[in-house]
């Protein structure tokens, strides 16, 4: 695999990134992104990639993709794109092709991120033991990272626990049981929802992270807080000693701001174990393209 040049993808619902990974590192220069909604199909994709780029072409294929993965196939949550492998072989010529989660590709990447990729926003110091990596974005989802080996999730699909639906009915009333999955409250949608029903207003998300009004700070808290609570919920599930690493391109928009301090604050309130719960690290993922770096850990493997 080091000998020739291997294509990275990160298949995420809205944005798909590539770059191309060749004699222990991912080529300066090489990584590009595309809108999802502007393709007709992953294979369009590539195809374009590769056109644009020229040069060495790549004879294998690592593809991270937002949604559960079985075997050598999967199918993203927020999306009509399906990927199968041995198609993607057969279809784009490539000698092999991996389809994995992209959650796993971080947890895979955890090891490989560069110093600069990473930002500690809170908590104590790692410890030896397991890591969390938690998406947040069009979706959601984690990984478990620990020992070199990635164990897969899909939380996004379980339900919100009781302490932060009791945050959303004392802000929203009844309207919080609009929200009875983890992702419907934390993600892009989930995010535009809960400002709509605490401010009365619709607006797309970006809008919301950017905003400086004051529903938007209103909505951002009321979400910040939220997220807070449920870090100290999967605290408790996965015991990341090692630190939780957040992803994502809102967990990025949200955890950017001064709201990121709400959400270290309720994270650390750790009550059960005498505190040492809350000195558990948490961290950022500040590079967009950080999943590549995970499959191309996986593929060299």
């Amino acid at each position: 695999m080091e000998n020739a040049p291997t294509l990275l993808a990160d298949v995420g619902g809205t944005n798909t990134r590539l770059a191309v990974y060749w004699q222990g590192q991912i080529v300066a220069g090489s990584t590009m992104h595309y809108a999802n909604a502007r393709m007709d199909s992953f294979e369009s994709v590539v195809a374009m990639y590769l056109a644009h780029r020229g040069g060495t072409r790549p004879n294998s294929l690592c593809v991270a993709i937002a949604g559960p993965v079985t075997g050598r196939s999967g199918a993203l949550t927020n999306g009509a794109w399906r990927f199968d492998a041995d198609d993607l072989q057969g279809q784009l010529g490539f000698d092999d092709v991996q389809v994995i989660n992209d959650l796993a590709a971080l947890g895979y990447a955890l090891p490989a991120l560069p110093t600069e990729a990473v930002q500690r926003i809170g908590g104590g110091a790692a410890q030896d033991g397991q890591a969390l990596v938690v998406g947040v974005a069009t979706g959601f989802n984690v990984s478990l990272s620990a020992d070199g080996r990635v164990f897969q999730a899909e939380l996004g699909h379980a339900s919100l626990p009781v302490r932060v639906m009791q945050i959303l009915k004392t802000e929203l009333g009844a309207a919080a049981q609009e929200f009875q999955t983890v992702e419907q409250c934390f993600s892009g949608p989930g995010l535009a929802k809960i400002h709509t029903l605490l401010c009365g207003v619709q607006a797309e998300p970006a809008a919301i992270t950017r905003g400086c009004d004051p529903a938007s700070q209103a909505t951002k808290a009321l979400f910040a807080r939220a997220l807070g609570v449920f870090c100290r919920e999967m605290i408790y599930q996965y015991l990341p000693l090692g630190g939780l690493y957040f992803n994502g391109s809102l967990a990025r928009a949200i955890l950017g701001q001064d709201v990121a301090e709400i959400v270290v604050q309720e994270a650390g309130q750790d009550a059960a174990f005498a505190g040492r719960f809350g000195e558990i690290p948490l961290y950022l993922i500040t590079d967009d393209t950080a999943a590549l770096y995970g499959c191309a850990r996986y593929i060299s493997g």
